[in-house]
Order: C-alpha cells, then sequence, then structure tokens
C-alpha cells in the first residue's frame, strides 16, 4: 500500500470511494458543492489516495486555512476566499471504502494528513461522529462526553484521534447545512416525510426541521486539533 496526490493521483479522481459512505442528503451543502470539485485543482497537494495497486482503498481531503475555522463548511470558505498565509490544514474528509471499514486504514489515513499538516504545526480536524446517529436527540455538547469505562471515547472516530495525540477543543452547531424541498428530502432519504416539525432520517445525527414544506439540517461535529511537527 501507498499514498498517491498530485499529478499521480489525476487517472484516480473519478474512483468515487465516498459512494455508500455517506448518506446521500450530505451531499447537497451548498458550500461543499460550489467549491469541492476545485479541490484537485486548487490545493493538490493536500488530497490523497491510498491505493494497492490499482485499487483505490481510501481517499483523503484537506485544505490550508488562516486561523480557527467555525465549522466545517467555513473551512472550506476561508481555503477559497479567506486572507492571508495559512497557518494551520483543516481537514475535510477520510473516506475508507465501505468493504475495508474497521481494518485500521482510517488511522493510515489520518497519519498521513498529520505528515501533510506538519510543516504548519496544526492539523484541525471538524470530526463527524460515527455514532452520533444512534443518539440524534443528544445534543452535540452531551455527546462529546461521553466516555467507556477505561476513560476512552465511546465513539470510534473520535477514539481514533484522540489515540493519534489529537485533543477535543470544542463543537459547532453547523458544521454542515442542508436544505431542500419535502420531494427533495424524500429521495435523498427514501422515507416519507408528509409532516412539519423535527423529524428523524436515517444517518442524520440530528433532526431536519420541516416548515411549509423545506426542510433544513444543521449537523455538527466534533473540533479535535493535532500538534504536529515537521
Amino acid at each position: 500500500m501507498r499514498f498517491v496526490s498530485g499529478d499521480e493521483a489525476a487517472p484516480l479522481r473519478d474512483t468515487h470511494v465516498w459512494r455508500g459512505v455517506w448518506p446521500d442528503f450530505l451531499l447537497h451543502d451548498a458550500v461543499s458543492n460550489r467549491y469541492w470539485s476545485r479541490l484537485w485543482i486548487d490545493f493538490p497537494d493536500f488530497q490523497f489516495f491510498l491505493v494497492e495497486g490499482e485499487r483505490v482503498l481510501a481517499e483523503g481531503n484537506c485544505v490550508p486555512v488562516r486561523g480557527m475555522p467555525l465549522a466545517w463548511r467555513a473551512a472550506i470558505l476561508d481555503a477559497w476566499e479567506g486572507q492571508g498565509e495559512p497557518d494551520r490544514v483543516c481537514a475535510l474528509a477520510i473516506i475508507v471504502s465501505p468493504e475495508l471499514q474497521g481494518s485500521g486504514l482510517s488511522s493510515r489515513m489520518l497519519g498521513h494528513m498529520r505528515e501533510i499538516a506538519a510543516p504548519f504545526g496544526t492539523l484541525v480536524a471538524p470530526v463527524r461522529p460515527t455514532r452520533k446517529a444512534q443518539r440524534p436527540l443528544m445534543p452535540i455538547d452531551d455527546y462529546v462526553q461521553l466516555r467507556r469505562e477505561d476513560g476512552t471515547h465511546a465513539d470510534p472516530w473520535i477514539r481514533t484521534h484522540e489515540r493519534m495525540g489529537g485533543v477535543v477543543v470544542g463543537t459547532a452547531e453547523d458544521a454542515m447545512l442542508i436544505e431542500g424541498s419535502r420531494e427533495e428530502w424524500e429521495a435523498w432519504t427514501g422515507v416519507e416525510l408528509p409532516h412539519d416539525g423535527d423529524v428523524i432520517v436515517p444517518g442524520a445525527l440530528v433532526p431536519v426541521h420541516f416548515a411549509a414544506g423545506r426542510g433544513v439540517y444543521r449537523e455538527p461535529c466534533v473540533w479535535i486539533e493535532h500538534r504536529v511537527a515537521s
């Protein structure tokens, strides 16, 4: 297995490792959709694949930013629209092929992202907690406090970050913002949504709020900071 990025990764950019990993509705954040296709064009050295032979195992995406972003989507805006020299790297995604999840590749991917961030000294990660969807009514600030008896975090993805030196530094309520008509949400989720109010849909970390035929979803994240050195 090895990492590839930049020009070497060009033939792999349409492999779509993320298919089947995220709920479909997450692909409809307006800020993400405005810039995501430019990641490999504008920041090629901050995107990478883990490959074995010709097989793509995982993809990692990050961007250099200036100061601590308020949320995941704020990091995207900062990368393209911010002013001044970057002073840290912000993770956007680490995506392991569905059939390989649980095999330890996420740790390897995070380790490589830490190496990319080393010249800046800091990697910040707006983490989407793996198991928060099982507790959609629990506030993110309560969820981030959950610990196992051995003191490690109850959430596997947060636990992985902490084991590799990351420290939880806060949460954000509006990491992603997804808006759509009732019909769009039904297509994205495969669920009938006939009523207004707060509705829990599969894969969502918090309820979707429906009013006047439109649904608004504000996904939270957990900020984790990695101090890294070159």
